[in-house]
């Protein structure tokens, strides 16, 4: 995937998530910060095209960065996104040439994006009030989601419990 330009993070929950995160994320933050954001977002299926904002610095993930770092992951997520995503409504012979084809005017930074802007919302609702307490915080959500017990991921529908009123 070819970036042209900084990929911007704008709103509220970056602002949150760069600023109280950074000693966690020390090395290239918010190259950091935006993989796992994207991550998240990917995971949920969930996106938002315009983050909340209240006149925070808006912040960026330089292209150079990006350039050295990425070794392919960009292009990985798209393919991962695009193929699985049930927030486009596309056909899926669409869905398989955006993913693998060589040439399309889709943007697709900016639907990485919105995943990413999800993601960043979420991870700055895990913020807590010091740094260790923002790191277990962060730790026990992935360990519940890499464990099955996410629930806002994978919870059961209501017609298959098993629940009898005696």
């Amino acid at each position: 995937m070819e970036i042209k330009s900084d990929i911007p993070l704008k709103g509220t929950a970056w602002n949150t998530a760069i600023s109280n995160l950074s000693e966690i994320f020390a090395t290239r933050t918010n190259y950091s910060l935006f993989m796992l954001c994207l991550s998240i977002g990917v995971m949920y299926d969930k996106r938002i095209e315009s983050p909340e904002e209240n006149g925070e610095e808006t912040r960026s993930v330089p292209r150079n960065v990006i350039s050295n770092n990425d070794n392919g992951k960009l292009d990985f997520c798209f393919q991962a996104a695009i193929l699985s995503t049930l927030t486009e409504k596309i056909t899926e012979e669409q869905r398989l040439e955006l993913a693998f084809g060589e040439k399309s005017d889709f943007n697709k930074v900016s639907f990485l994006l919105s995943f990413a802007n999800f993601g960043a919302e979420k991870l700055a609702s895990l913020v807590g009030d010091t740094p260790l307490e923002s790191m277990d915080n962060i730790k026990n959500f992935m360990v519940s989601t890499v464990e099955g017990r996410n629930l806002e991921i994978d919870a059961l529908p209501i017609d298959e419990l098993d629940i009898f009123d005696e």
